[in-house]
């Protein structure tokens, strides 16, 4: 269970290693590192916070076991808690997008969405934008064009590892020196793409974890 998932040490409220669950099973979960196991000592009890692509967030506590160079063992673990993030789970980014826009009261064509490279049709326009965070049902973006709450935006999120299309639905806007702060809220989002989302903010946050560790 939880292999490969991301999983981070905490001692005393202070994260001392960030890496990913190698096997948790029986009651021992082995967590491993890409660097040096450092800051864990045999006997001592830790928080283990799991981040599963399906479970959520499940908080352990354990008792390191056994110590290798860039692996330990919590033996006697037990769960303290769950939490499903995929509702909730945001991580703040700075991604550049391009897409189609269709500001409030414009009317849009119904129908497929069009290939990438295609003109826009109905009353879309072209919209540039940045992604200031984002979480598997919405996002904050910031960008020079005027969209009023319920317009709609379609992009495709170059992060993502699938090239498919989103659709957002702005839901405020807050002005700002640099450009206006939209909150937007994903719609017709299937499943697929629902998981992918959550998928890159949990690999983002535990990226950022370990170099939050490493500075």
């Amino acid at each position: 269970m939880h292999e490969l998932a991301l999983c981070s040490v905490e001692h005393d409220g202070r994260t001392v290693l960030s890496g990913y669950v190698r096997t948790y099973d029986d009651g021992v979960l082995w967590a491993g590192t890409e660097g040096i196991v450092r800051g864990v000592a045999e006997g001592e009890l830790y928080t283990l916070r799991v981040l599963d692509d399906v479970r959520g967030e499940c908080v352990y506590v354990g008792a390191a076991a056994r110590i290798t160079a860039d692996t330990v063992a919590f033996a006697d673990v037990e769960l303290l808690s769950t939490l499903q993030k995929r509702a909730v789970a945001r991580v703040a980014v700075s991604v550049e997008c391009e897409g189609f826009a269709t500001p409030a009261g414009t009317p849009h064509e119904e129908g497929a969405a069009p290939a990438a490279d295609e003109a826009p049709e109905g009353g879309e326009r072209p919209v540039q934008f940045t992604v200031l965070d984002v979480s598997a049902h919405g996002m904050r973006m910031m960008s020079q064009t005027a969209l009023p709450p319920g317009s709609t935006v379609r992009f495709v999120f170059p992060e993502l590892s699938d090239a498919f299309w989103l659709q957002a639905v702005v839901v405020r806007a807050q002005p700002s020196r640099s450009g206006t702060h939209y909150g937007c809220r994903f719609v017709e989002t299937s499943p697929r793409e629902t998981d992918a989302l959550f998928r890159y903010v949990l690999r983002t946050q535990g990226a950022q974890r370990r170099q939050q560790t490493l500075a």
